[in-house]
C-alpha cells in the first residue's frame, strides 16, 4: 500500500477528526512541547530540557527475543498480557527497553513497545491522538487496523469511531494528519482513570 492508501486506511473511513480538547496547565505549556527543526519532529516529554526526535521512541527489535511470536495479533496479545497499565504524572514517554524493564507503563509506553516488535517484520505506526475526546496512543498497521495496547488481552476493538488519530509516526516516517496536529496533541485534555472506564464499557 502507497503512503496515499496508508493515509486513506488510517483515517478510519474519512472520519471527522474533530479538535475536542482543551488546553490544560501543567509545567510545560503544550505550545513548548514540540519544535520543528529541519524537518525533525521534536518533543520535550522526558526530563526538563531534554528534546527527542520523535522517531526515537520507535526501536525496532525482533519480538522472539522477548518470547513473543513474529506476527501482529501475537506480539500484541503479548504486550497487553505482559505490560501492566500505570498512569503518567505529569508527561514522561518511555523508551521501549524502559517499558520492557519495568513491565508496565502508560497508553503511549505500550504503544510505542508494540510497534517496536511489529517494526521488525511489517509496517505499523504508533499513533497519537483522541478517544472519547481525551489524548490516547495507539497502535496501527499499514491497513487502519487498531491496536489498542490498553486491554489485558488482544481484542479487536468495538468502536473505531471513537479513535481519532493527529500524528502517525514509526522510526522512519511522521505522518500529521494536518499541519500542526502533532503540537495539538498535546492541548488534549488528559483523565487516564475516566479515558479507561469509557473503554472498558465500550467492551461491555
Amino acid at each position: 500500500m502507497n503512503r496515499a492508501g496508508t493515509l486513506v486506511g488510517l483515517a478510519l473511513g474519512g472520519s471527522c477528526f474533530a479538535i475536542t480538547g482543551l488546553v490544560v496547565a501543567s509545567r510545560v505549556a503544550p505550545s513548548l512541547r514540540v519544535h520543528y527543526v529541519d524537518g525533525r519532529y521534536l518533543v520535550a516529554v522526558r526530563h526538563l530540557g531534554q528534546w527527542r526526535e520523535i522517531r526515537e521512541f520507535i526501536q525496532p527489535f525482533d519480538p522472539r527475543d522477548v518470547g513473543a511470536p513474529a506476527d501482529v495479533w501475537g506480539c500484541l496479545d503479548w504486550v497487553c498480557r505482559n505490560i501492566s497499565y500505570r498512569r503518567d504524572i505529569g508527561e514522561f514517554w518511555q523508551l521501549p527497553s524502559e517499558t520492557l524493564a519495568n513491565t508496565e507503563g502508560d497508553c503511549e509506553d505500550s504503544t510505542f513497545l508494540l510497534i517496536s516488535m511489529l517494526r521488525w517484520f511489517t509496517n505499523a505506526y504508533a499513533v497519537l491522538g483522541s478517544n472519547y475526546g481525551w489524548g490516547h496512543a495507539w497502535g496501527a498497521t499499514e491497513g487502519g487496523e487498531i491496536l489498542e495496547t490498553t486491554y489485558t488481552q488482544a481484542m479487536i476493538i468495538p468502536d473505531p469511531e471513537n479513535y481519532r488519530p493527529y500524528v502517525l509516526f514509526n522510526e522512519r516516517d511522521v505522518i500529521e494528519m494536518w499541519p500542526g496536529a502533532l503540537r495539538e496533541v498535546f492541548e488534549l485534555r488528559r483523565n487516564e482513570a475516566r479515558k479507561l472506564n469509557l473503554i472498558a464499557a465500550a467492551l461491555t
